[in-house]
């Protein structure tokens, strides 16, 4: 058994898997030594880890596995991906990119698109099995704290789905403007894509994606789970090797 672990900004995501099936899936707001000593109560069988970390550092937990016999695989270690990474700064591509772009490599064939709705919204083209590059923007929630952050007289507001066409409120103003240009971003960078990469399928996953389904045409799949995915499919593909 397997346990993949995703350490976002936001909150922290980890699954257990028996082979490539996912026997539990929780989120937690941190993730420390005593929560995976929580986890390993309950499955004593794990082997190994896999950890995606785009916050705090993970060093204990690295030292935990060492004592209790359990593999951990660092994805910052290229050899051990299952895909060749072609981003000119590899040391700077996040670990959650990576685990995504291995999950699709898994599960896709050709030229994929993967976009990635949480905190930050990334965009990811994998040709084949050859990660290529992307590009990053601001999350939706992100808008919105910069908004009132960067503005003097703009209200911290949270965001909720508005059906109005436009704003007759300040703060229904910003959710308008906000969502819309959410969704016309997505809708315009799969343009972009496409134009080059005609046959490429559109995958969108994270904790946003609801927000815009019925909403954009051309996605292929919506894929909650890739990035927990890609992270045991690199545990897998370190097992046979």
């Amino acid at each position: 058994m397997n346990l993949v672990v995703d350490i976002g900004n936001t909150n922290t995501r980890w699954a257990v898997f028996r082979n490539k099936k996912m026997v539990e899936h929780n989120a937690i707001n941190g993730f420390s030594v005593e929560s995976f000593k929580i986890i390993l109560s309950k499955y004593s069988m794990l082997k190994a880890i896999c950890v995606s970390n785009t916050a705090s550092a993970v060093n204990d937990i690295y030292e935990y596995c060492l004592k209790s016999n359990i593999k951990y695989i660092p994805i910052q270690d290229f050899s051990n991906l299952p895909l060749e990474i072609q981003y000119k700064t590899k040391n700077t591509l996040g670990s959650d990119r990576i685990a995504l772009a291995a999950g699709a490599v898994s599960k896709y064939s050709g030229v994929k698109l993967i976009i990635d709705l949480g905190t930050c919204i990334t965009y990811d083209i994998i040709v084949d099995n050859v990660y290529v590059g992307g590009q990053i923007s601001l999350g939706l929630k992100m808008r919105l704290a910069a908004l009132h952050s960067y503005t003097h007289k703009l209200p911290s507001i949270s965001f909720q789905e508005s059906s109005a066409f436009l704003g007759t409120t300040t703060a229904e103003g910003m959710l308008v403007g906000v969502y819309d240009s959410f969704v016309f971003e997505i809708k315009n960078v799969i343009e972009k894509y496409k134009s080059r990469y005609p046959n490429a399928i559109v995958i969108i996953t994270g904790g946003d994606m609801s927000l815009i389904k019925n909403k954009i045409k051309n996605i292929n799949f919506f894929d909650p789970y890739l990035l927990m995915e890609g992270l045991n499919y690199i545990i897998a593909c370190n097992e046979e090797a």
